[in-house]
């Protein structure tokens, strides 16, 4: 007896787009008029986005914690951008209520009323709690028992995230068919590979590329939303550590991906409005081999789909179909039926 292979290629079918090819060319001008929210935007990343966004004429609406500096930057994105319409949100991502309250003020701030980009930045680590969870002794108090681990990375990385997201799926739609709609994950390398030393944040941000992976293909199929994800690696300036702890970082070989360069890859995803489900990696420039040039952004899962098993190819056609066919409601009836028809695991 041996295991039926039912194997499919589902690239055609998911419509993602094909891998990007970052050496080509993009117009960012489509991003003029366009009303994007940042969680997080206040500092590193997120005021990056923010500041060339607004450069471009995009409407920038940045939700962070830290309101003085998200009112700081806000007031220089007006001074340089006077055309745009730039505002701060006070928004804690770990609470629904704070995030609904932002997505809400957000429309209403929005010059053409709508939600148009959606980039879910906000994030966080912090070594001390990496290390103290591997470390149970340090947090012990009591002689039977370790004490509680922070939870933190959890709640901002991936309660936090999903929240935006689902947010998005509800507020995007609401565009219209005739706009483009695009949600951005920020992601991270600790979310392709692993991080030794930093199993929380790690986890977090596999959780996020979890999550990118199981939407990439069904939030276009069915909300009609372009889902792509960056996933830097540890970015010099951007406000990720504190001076002692980047120092660290950076004192290896590879040195530390450059913030110009995470922003153009991000840029991309978001105004090349051909680019649907794409994940770009950014590290330092390094070559592949040598003699070849160095390269900084890689296209990551860029084989997803191309070779599925016979139970993925299944639900996928069957997503596809009905969305075209009976509308997204037809899949509450039929989605039991479909997917307990016997799969060829055994012949």
């Amino acid at each position: 007896m041996t295991i039926a292979q039912g194997y499919h290629n589902l690239v055609p079918v998911t419509k993602l787009s094909p891998p990007v090819d970052t050496t080509e060319p993009y117009d960012r001008s489509t991003l003029s008029g366009k009303t994007v929210l940042i969680t997080g935007g206040a500092l590193g990343l997120g005021a990056a986005f923010a500041r060339e966004w607004a450069s471009h004429g995009a409407n920038v609406i940045v939700g962070d914690v830290n309101g003085s500096v998200g009112e700081t930057l806000v007031a220089a994105l007006r001074t340089d951008n006077p055309k745009g319409s730039h505002h701060f949100v006070t928004c804690d991502v770990t609470s629904w209520d704070s995030q609904v309250a932002f997505f809400k003020e957000g429309a209403r701030l929005s010059p053409n009323g709508a939600i148009d980009v959606v980039v879910a930045n906000a994030g966080v680590n912090d070594p001390g709690a990496n290390y103290r969870f591997e470390s149970p002794s340090a947090l012990q108090t009591d002689p039977d028992a370790p004490g509680k681990p922070s939870n933190t990375i959890i709640d901002v990385n991936v309660t936090g995230l999903s929240y935006t997201a689902h947010l998005a799926l509800f507020w995007l739609p609401r565009n219209g068919t005739s706009r483009d709609r695009c949600l951005i994950f920020v992601g991270s390398i600790a979310g392709v590979g692993h991080l030794p030393g930093q199993s929380p944040y790690t986890m977090s941000k596999h959780a996020v590329t979890g999550l990118f992976r199981s939407m990439r293909a069904t939030a276009h199929l069915c909300h009609g939303i372009r889902l792509n994800m960056i996933c830097p690696y540890f970015v010099s300036g951007s406000n990720m550590f504190q001076a002692p702890t980047e120092a660290a970082f950076l004192s290896g070989g590879a040195g530390a991906a450059r913030l110009d360069d995470v922003v153009d890859a991000t840029t991309r995803l978001v105004a090349d409005e051909a680019i649907v489900g794409r994940a770009l990696l950014v590290g330092p420039p390094i070559a592949d081999g040598e003699g070849a040039e160095k390269v900084a952004v890689w296209d990551v899962y860029a084989e997803d789909y191309m070779d599925c098993e016979a139970f993925v190819w299944r639900w996928i056609r069957m997503v596809n179909t009905i969305e075209h066919v009976k509308g997204w409601a037809g899949l509450v009836g039929d989605v039991f039926s479909t997917l307990t028809k016997p799969l060829m695991w055994w012949r």
